[in-house]
């Protein structure tokens, strides 16, 4: 019954340095891919939708907003105003809501390999930071437990 129990552990301190690191690819891939969405091509697009949604409490809302654009023809729709502009916040949400209202022209940058990609904002905010500082967080944690795991095991010996 003790290795279970140690085992258990083990697998928590696991997955804590794994989510860390999956958590730190997302945020790399983020930038990434808001690096990538500046040298696309634009079309012009309108707001068809821009609410706060989630939760009643103050942290837990939102901005949800979808805008419509035409590629060649063909109607797309999407909702993601920026790939490093990341909402952490109702005050940010906000603020986008009034940037982006309902009917709102707006120019939209669109993937030309995937014209379903597509975003409103292509500057590299620092917004993104929350998402490493959770990761780095995450993984001293992780690190600590390995480190409290090794103290414990040489106790014992």
């Amino acid at each position: 019954m003790f290795f279970k129990k140690d085992k258990s552990k083990l697998s928590s301190i696991s997955l804590l340095l794994i989510g860390g690191l999956v958590i730190g690819i997302y945020g790399i891939l983020c930038v990434y891919w808001g690096y990538e969405s500046k040298s696309w091509p634009t079309t012009d697009g309108v707001v068809i939708l821009s609410r706060i949604s989630g939760s009643t409490r103050v942290i837990g809302r939102k901005a949800s907003i979808k805008f419509e654009y035409y590629v060649d023809g063909k109607r797309h729709v999407s909702p993601l105003v920026s790939y490093t502009w990341k909402c952490v916040d109702y005050a940010a949400s906000i603020e986008i809501l009034r940037k982006y209202p309902e009917g709102k022209e707006i120019i939209v940058y669109y993937d030309p390999d995937d014209p379903d990609r597509a975003v409103l904002n292509t500057e590299i905010s620092l917004r993104i930071l929350w998402i490493f500082s959770l990761s780095i967080l995450t993984l001293l944690i992780g690190m600590k437990g390995l480190k409290w795991k090794q103290v414990r095991a040489e106790e014992k010996t």
